[in-house]
């Protein structure tokens, strides 16, 4: 069992709408092509882990190099402790040409001519058909099974 994986993956474009600190509309397109492995040296499985990532049993990058995610929903949540989550963002992503929503919380700053947010959360891989050793798929992976959640913890800044 090598446990969880660490890593990182870049945005190659992105836009977003703010009206009176209300984001109105917006979206940002991941580059699949800059997936990177953080917690294995490359010459030591990471750059094999890479590839595999990259390959059809998961994102299938040479297809789908660019996933997106389109925002259709801000929502303010009432009384949130400072510095913790303060909006409901929702959601279409889509990763391998399948788009479904999705919604997690973020904490925004809005600035004069810029805005930054944070979040973390996880979302369920195989509902965009990446079902590559899931247990949920495939009844004999047994120690094999990869978790089906992804952990995403963003940290982005838009300006002006």
């Amino acid at each position: 069992n090598f446990g969880e994986h660490t890593g990182t993956i870049e945005l190659s474009n992105g836009e977003i709408q703010v009206d009176n600190q209300q984001i109105m509309s917006g979206y940002f397109d991941i580059d699949m092509n800059s997936i990177k492995d953080l917690d294995m040296p490359e010459n030591d499985g990471g750059q094999d882990l890479v590839a595999h990532l990259m390959s059809a049993d998961f994102f299938a990058v040479d297809n789908f190099p660019i996933s997106r995610f389109v925002i259709t929903k801000t929502e303010k949540i009432k009384d949130a402790t400072a510095g913790a989550p303060n909006f409901d963002i929702t959601g279409d992503l889509l990763i391998k040409g399948v788009k479904k929503s999705l919604t997690f919380p973020a904490f925004i700053t809005f600035q004069e001519n810029s805005l930054t947010a944070k979040a973390k959360f996880k979302f369920d891989r195989t509902k965009w058909g990446v079902h590559y050793n899931s247990g949920k798929f495939f009844s004999d992976v047994g120690d094999g099974a990869i978790s089906d959640a992804i952990a995403i913890d963003i940290d982005l800044v838009a300006s002006k």
